[in-house]
Parts: C-alpha cells; sequence; structure tokens
C-alpha cells in the first residue's frame, strides 16, 4: 500500500495546535472539545457547520504537503453556500405603514408565491 503525507489544515486567526487546545480544555477555558468556540469538527457542527460544508471546504482546500495556511473567510463561504440552498427565507415589516387603496374592491383578498431563494 501506499504512504501518503500531507500537512495539517491551518485556518488564519485560529489556534490549531493539539497540545494548546488540550490545555485550553484542562484549564476550563472552554467547556469541552465540542465548544463551539473549539475549532474541531464537533464544535464546527455545534456552531452551525452542515457536514456538507465541511467536505466542500476541505475538498477545496486540497491536500499539500507544505505548511500552508486557508483562509477562515473561505470555510464561511462553503458554510454560505451550502445554507442558501437549505434555509428558509422570511422577511418581516418591523412597523408597517398602512395603506389606502382607493380602486382595489373591498374584500378581495390575492394571495402571492414568492420563492424560497432568489439564487435558484
Amino acid at each position: 500500500s501506499q504512504q501518503i503525507e500531507f500537512d495539517r489544515l491551518s485556518l488564519t486567526y485560529t489556534l490549531m495546535s493539539k497540545r494548546k487546545l488540550r490545555q485550553l480544555v484542562e484549564q476550563g477555558t472552554v467547556r469541552g472539545w465540542d465548544d463551539p468556540r473549539m475549532p474541531t469538527l464537533s464544535g464546527l457542527r455545534r456552531r452551525g457547520y452542515t457536514p456538507e460544508a465541511i467536505r466542500n471546504f476541505v475538498t477545496a482546500a486540497g491536500v499539500s504537503r507544505t505548511n500552508g495556511i486557508v483562509e477562515l473567510a473561505m470555510l464561511e463561504h462553503f458554510l454560505r453556500e451550502d445554507l442558501n440552498k437549505r434555509s428558509p427565507r422570511v422577511m418581516a415589516v418591523l412597523h408597517p405603514l398602512k395603506v389606502v387603496i382607493d380602486n382595489y374592491p373591498e374584500g378581495q383578498v390575492e394571495e402571492m408565491d414568492a420563492t424560497n431563494n432568489p439564487e435558484d
């Protein structure tokens, strides 16, 4: 069998050293490995990252033998891209204004359908 060597996936502005992360857990700075502040898979899941978004991010980041740092914005891009496909969008008017239409029949109701995602 063939051995494949690859570098650790590093993110900008993110502490990734297991030794330092373990220290945060042991000191009680974070609640555990699944704390949403931790850069672990379980921490990302608790923060709302979907498996598909994480998978797409890792695929796009690629495999490298050299030390490389991937922008955190790239991970966030894949999360937004995935959530855009699956999340319903709603809109609300917090302070509506009353509008009177003089030439519309009283009591008549019209219903309209709106698309969930304007990108579709």
